[in-house]
């Protein structure tokens, strides 16, 4: 992991202060949930939010098969707050 990218993603998602703004974070920030790549961080929120939504595995597949842009809002502010807010990804 690379501390100034930590920092410089650190501070682009304390910007992002409406569900718009974490939408387009995750849009255009990908690398920020990958910081670390010895993490499961990604994984385990791919669980927690299937958890939440009462997700089969059909259903996970096919979330894990999209783009990143075309990922569901849902999940797109569930990882925010879960890798970003919440996690590892962005510790300093």
């Amino acid at each position: 992991m690379i501390v100034g990218d930590v920092y410089f993603y650190k501070n682009l998602a304390d910007l992002a202060k409406t569900d718009k703004d974490k939408i387009s974070f995750f849009n255009q920030n990908q690398k920020a949930f990958f910081l670390d790549p010895e993490s499961d961080e990604w994984f385990n929120m791919m669980i927690a939010y299937a958890n939440s939504q009462n997700l089969e595995e059909e259903k996970i597949a096919e979330l894990e098969d999209m783009k990143w842009n075309e990922m569901p809002d849902s999940l797109k502010l569930f990882a925010f707050e879960y890798c970003i807010l919440n996690g590892t990804s962005c510790e300093q």
